[in-house]
């Protein structure tokens, strides 16, 4: 029987799969939702998809995600612009590498809750986010990067060297394509990182307009409904946006499938 089960999902298409997996942990919060029997506590998800709708019809609403958006792209793209540079550098220069170091590892350690009030207290609010997001995905990038200059072939290395093969060569037909897993994973871990820490920062420093402050203000007044509607758009954008990665690197032929 097992067997017989386990062909009979193999022949599924992954979308199918996916989609029972979906509705499955749907029907969970459904049946949660309906054993606790108050809104105020855990909404229905047809309660919170209603939600969404109304909250998308506030005047207010593409003012408030734009800007969140405007600081997630901005913070996303500066610490993977930065820490990409850097990164390669400080893979190729050992002094640099033990430079960086010490405040990579201490950036990396830092909660967010911390850095977002002790930024505050130097610049304005709405800058806030954009950041602690900087700070906060920094790391992550610089990380992958220097990890994957380390693992570069050294026997590549070495015959390019006896060759005498151009610096720029080397760049591009060695380091580079050993470094496209590498980049792609740190480009898929701080996107999420970065709604997380851009959100949670807004709500920190009260920057306006933002999503993150109305999230505030939805648990202040105990409209637990319209706290699952911004989260369940957060939710969404942050998917979205993964998939536009995932698409962008493969458009670009970014390397093989890195499976995400």
């Amino acid at each position: 029987m097992k067997i017989s089960t386990d062909s009979h999902i193999k022949k599924m298409p992954p979308g199918v799969l996916k989609l029972l997996a979906i509705l499955f942990w749907i029907g969970i919060w459904e049946l949660g939702a309906s054993m606790v029997g108050n809104s105020l506590v855990l909404p229905s998800p047809w309660t919170t998809l209603t939600g969404v709708a109304g909250v998308v019809g506030e005047a207010g609403f593409f003012e408030d995600l734009g800007m969140t958006l405007i600081r997630v792209f901005g913070g996303i793209a500066v610490s993977v612009a930065l820490g990409a540079v850097v990164g390669m550098l400080s893979g190729l220069n050992r002094v640099l590498y033990e430079l960086m170091l010490p405040f990579v590892t201490v950036v990396r350690t830092l909660p967010v809750v911390s850095v977002s009030i002790l930024i505050n207290l130097w610049i304005k609010s709405g800058w806030v986010p954009l950041m602690v997001t900087f700070l906060v995905c920094f790391p992550i990038t610089w990380t992958n990067v220097v990890e994957g200059i380390q693992n570069t072939s050294r026997n590549l290395l070495e015959m390019a060297a006896l060759y005498h093969v151009p610096f720029k060569r080397v760049l591009k037909d060695i380091y580079l394509p050993t470094l496209k897993p590498y980049f792609a994973s740190a480009l898929m871990n701080v996107i999420g990182m970065g709604w997380r820490s851009t959100v949670t920062s807004e709500v920190l420093a009260n920057a306006l307009p933002s999503v993150g402050m109305n999230l505030y203000y939805a648990k202040v007044y105990l409209e637990t409904e319209t706290l699952f509607s911004w989260t369940l758009i957060v939710v969404i954008c942050s998917f979205t946006l993964e998939k536009l990665t995932v698409w962008f690197l493969r458009k670009i032929k970014a390397g093989d499938d890195y499976g995400y």
